[in-house]
């Protein structure tokens, strides 16, 4: 006979489900950038998000004439997106959770809370991965020349800035555009010197993972930036810098009902506690030109 028994949520503090959110909200870096689908109660499996495209530039003045009969109009499209579901769990044993002198619970809830906010980190850059706009670090033509020694630099960062500014991307609201970076890339790009000034003179102290700004760009550091291990030439490693302006993405909004701490019991004896977490998620590229890969060694 198959084991059954009853889920007991009500045993399970709403302090843990509590933490998982605020945590994974609060550490989040890829999503953070992106439009926001709001997950309506029985309503599909499918997020709609808007792609606007920029207007052209107004250069002809206004005169005391009437106001012209024909203005800008708003070039919009809707892009759908399937949402899917993530997750992951621990099996705790009751005996060993009682006896440790570590509360388990607890350490279990800041595993898990970490895992959801590295995989729906990994998943959105996943995706933002996969656009058409890409520069390769050193100017050369494609990824079988990034030979392990075309190291990210200033040079790459300015030419993205200026790929975007010349599509008319619209910059976040500080005025900055926003690169995604590993972390091992730091110190191509700036000196241990810099960095500190960097640090000293940034305005985003407050900011989780923001590092400084340069070149109309601010920095932003994750270790779930992409790394394709021997992806390059002579087996090389390539990493992959994401740099976005306004509306380039969107993503589901995660909040207590697409994203969820679950607890449940179903040995007979009570024996066997498992937590986990769950949350229904997408992310996608809406408008291409507003996103550029930059790939380097």
């Amino acid at each position: 006979m198959p084991v059954t028994g009853q889920t007991n949520p009500e045993l399970f503090p709403l302090y843990y489900e509590r933490k998982l959110l605020e945590y994974v909200r609060e550490n989040l870096v890829a999503t953070k950038y992106g439009q926001r689908f709001t997950l309506p109660p029985n309503a599909g499996r499918t997020a709609v998000f808007t792609r606007f495209q920029p207007l052209s530039v107004s250069t002809t003045p206004l005169t005391d004439q009437p106001t012209p009969s024909s203005g800008a109009s708003m070039s919009t499209q809707q892009i759908q997106a399937q949402i899917q579901e993530y997750g992951n769990y621990i099996d705790l044993d009751e005996f060993t959770d009682i006896t440790s002198f570590t509360p388990l619970v607890d350490a279990a809830t800041d595993l898990l809370s970490y895992n959801a906010q590295q995989t729906l980190d990994r998943v959105t850059l996943s995706e933002l991965s996969q656009g058409t706009n890409v520069l390769y670090a050193g100017g050369v033509s494609g990824r079988s020349a990034l030979d392990g020694t075309k190291k990210l630099s200033k040079t790459d960062i300015r030419k993205a800035s200026a790929l975007l500014q010349r599509q008319n991307i619209q910059p976040f609201q500080d005025g900055y555009y926003i690169a995604i970076l590993h972390p091992d890339k730091l110190l191509d790009l700036f000196t241990d010197t810099e960095l500190i000034q960097l640090a000293i003179a940034s305005k985003d102290i407050l900011e989780k993972g923001v590092v400084g700004q340069y070149g109309g760009v601010k920095f932003v550091v994750s270790t779930t930036a992409p790394v394709l291990a021997g992806a390059g030439g002579i087996n090389s490693d390539v990493y992959q810098t994401i740099v976005l302006g306004m509306n380039a993405y969107g993503v589901v909004d995660l909040d207590g009902t697409t994203l969820q701490m679950t607890y449940t019991n179903l040995d007979k004896l009570g024996r066997i506690k498992t937590i986990g977490w769950k949350a229904y998620f997408t992310a996608k590229r809406l408008y291409e030109p507003a996103i550029v890969r930059i790939e380097s060694n």
